[in-house]
């Protein structure tokens, strides 16, 4: 009997906008960057906020931001 796997398409997006979020914050511990790396790098972190915002409002979720305590 064979094993079916099935990968959730919205699981593979958040993991790559991860990925980018987290190659991104190298880039940035970097010294130097050229302003087309700079520009690069915004676009994506961009485009990476957009899928984890669309996949947030896809999943019916309720998330409220928690109010700091204090202020």
């Amino acid at each position: 009997m064979e094993e079916e796997f099935e990968i959730d398409p919205q699981d593979l997006l958040l993991e790559n906008a991860l990925r980018v979020v987290f190659r991104a914050a190298e880039m940035l511990d970097r010294e130097e960057m050229t302003p087309s790396e700079l520009k690069d790098l915004s676009g994506a972190l961009r485009d990476a906020t957009e899928i984890v915002l669309s996949v947030e409002s896809a999943c019916g979720c309720d998330h409220e931001p928690e109010e700091e305590e204090g202020l």
